[in-house]
């Protein structure tokens, strides 16, 4: 995945930092969704990491439901077995 093409310098630390967890805060259309997308994208398909191993909070459900939709369609992923969700439920 080439992702100097496709993402910010920002964004692409967000993506190949893979030491831990991380903490996304930016403004609105900073590209907080684009970045989350990309880095479990990167995680499953070229790290190789479980689905079941990783965690992806956000504080809304529509947000929540756009992270899976967009794995879906852009990368062809499976979110059966991802843990998306809020801080809520």
């Amino acid at each position: 995945m080439n992702l100097s093409k496709l993402l910010n310098k920002q964004q692409q630390k967000v993506v190949e930092t893979i030491d831990g967890p991380i903490l996304v805060l930016a403004g609105a259309g900073s590209g907080k969704t684009r970045s989350v997308i990309f880095r479990t994208a990167y995680l499953i398909n070229e790290k190789k990491i479980s689905p079941q191993n990783i965690l992806v909070v956000t504080f809304t459900n529509k947000a929540a439901n756009e992270l899976r939709f967009r794995l879906k369609t852009t990368f062809k992923i499976d979110t059966y077995s991802l843990w998306i969700g809020t801080f809520h439920s």
